[in-house]
């Protein structure tokens, strides 16, 4: 109840990365916010020193170091697989509450900024290519497929449209363990 005694409805709370996994993620060099993820690969790293560029680039035309690697869902799978090369130990829900997620707008305004200080130690080594790095800052696609089912993410349809939404966008990624058919029908929608 309010001072003027209206009853205010209390937002609710996010879904979080529990803190002792994102302080592990975070030495790990990955960007956290609320129930997402984004890191730097390997190959955007690589690109930054021209030493080569990611598959992606060779069939498809993008540009390796302005992909921007992520995941609405980090974290989160609904399987235990135990040939999975991802730390099973950090995933810690099989769903993600509609009512409990971050609005994709919110999440990319958050992964970027996490993005952008990836990004920024980078200008320091004289052996990187500093336009791609000045680039890099600007995603022109999209790789949704970082650690975490991101078909999970009961918004994601809205998280794509948001991202073709954007000027700079080329081109959206999407690698799924195939197991949420329902959204993935919902995608093709």
């Amino acid at each position: 109840m309010s001072c003027s005694g209206e009853i205010v409805e209390k937002e609710p709370e996010l879904i979080q990365i529990k803190p002792s996994i994102a302080k592990q993620l975070k030495k790990a060099k990955y960007g956290v916010s609320d129930h997402s993820t984004v890191e730097l690969c390997h190959w955007t790293k690589k690109s930054f020193r021209n030493e080569g560029s990611c598959y992606k680039h060779k069939f498809y035309g993008i540009s390796t170091h302005r992909c921007m690697e992520f995941s609405p869902a980090g974290m989160h799978c609904e399987n235990r697989c135990v040939y999975c090369w991802r730390p099973m130990e950090f995933y810690d829900s099989m769903k993600m509450d509609e009512n409990k997620v971050a609005e994709p707008k919110d999440i990319m305004s958050k992964l970027m900024e996490e993005r952008r200080k990836l990004i920024v130690g980078h200008f320091g080594d004289p052996k990187q290519d500093k336009q791609k790095i000045e680039e890099s800052l600007t995603p022109s696609h999209y790789a949704i497929s970082l650690s975490g089912e991101p078909t999970m993410y009961p918004k994601l349809p809205e998280l794509i449209k948001y991202l073709k939404s954007l000027d700079s966008t080329k081109s959206i990624f999407l690698v799924t363990n195939g197991q949420e058919p329902e959204m993935i029908q919902r995608l093709a929608d």
